[in-house]
């Protein structure tokens, strides 16, 4: 059978030894799998086309390994052992392209402990378990193209980590639906030449200013038991007056 998940002692062992293995990690082929009889097979075919951009490909890959592990249970999705099995084995070259060692920024172990493992933000960090995890919380079968939301989200990497990060969001699928739907109208608002076009910055401190309403709001009245409708009805009410309040809306000629 399959092995599923590194023993404990192995992974605080793998953990407490990084700074020894920093070679390890430079290396093509995979140490761990071999000494476990795990090969890189890249089951879900994850792929980096652009060695420039290193991100490019995350939508497509998000996609590809949520659709090959669609069925992994929580349990498991959110097991530190379980990934960083995969990222030292299975995925070893993926990672080697798409989170080489030689490319961190900072302190390479932390940089590993990230990316390999699970660090600070855990999961959601991790090179594997956050593409899964971008999908599983953004797929929605009623629309039409249930990639929607997960498109929206990649589209910019800094937006993503921070709405996936958010504790609040990443918890509340009503809540992480009524942001997206906000974004999309925020952008056909812009598109309509209602609204000035945001800046990066503009649109970062939206999406950290909605999820302080969220959780705020929320001590109040719970977002669970909201219906989509409604919970849509409930922050368009709120991002008009904020949009109002930043001073974006374009004047309008009178005729």
């Amino acid at each position: 059978m399959k092995k599923l998940y590194l023993e404990h002692t192995k992974l605080i062992e793998l953990k407490g030894y990084i700074q020894t293995n920093l070679e390890l990690y430079k290396s093509d082929e995979s140490w761990l799998g071999q000494e476990l009889s795990v090969p890189s097979s890249n089951s879900a075919q994850l792929k980096v086309t652009d060695l420039k951009k290193r991100s490019a490909d995350d939508l497509d890959n998000a996609i590809r390994i949520y659709t090959y592990y669609k069925d992994l249970p929580y349990t498991l999705a959110s097991d530190q052992n379980y990934w960083t099995l995969l990222t030292h084995t299975e995925y070893w070259q993926f990672m080697r392209e798409r989170w080489p060692i030689e490319e961190a920024q900072g302190d390479p172990v932390e940089f590993i402990k990230t990316r390999y493992f699970f660090g600070q933000k855990g999961m959601y960090r991790n090179g594997l378990s956050r593409l899964w995890w971008y999908v599983e919380l953004t797929y929605d079968e009623a629309l039409a193209d249930p990639y929607e939301y997960t498109k929206l989200l990649l589209e910019d990497q800094d937006l993503a980590g921070q709405t996936i990060e958010n504790k609040y969001l990443s918890r509340n699928k009503v809540a992480m639906r009524a942001l997206f739907e906000m974004l999309d109208y925020v952008g056909k608002q812009q598109e309509a030449g209602t609204i000035q076009m945001l800046t990066g910055k503009e649109r970062r401190n939206l999406v950290r200013d909605t999820a302080q309403y969220f959780n705020l709001s929320g001590a109040v009245e719970i977002w669970d038991i909201l219906s989509p409708k409604e919970a849509k009805e409930k922050l368009t009410l709120w991002v008009n007056a904020y949009l109002k309040d930043i001073g974006v809306y374009i004047p309008q000629k009178a005729f």
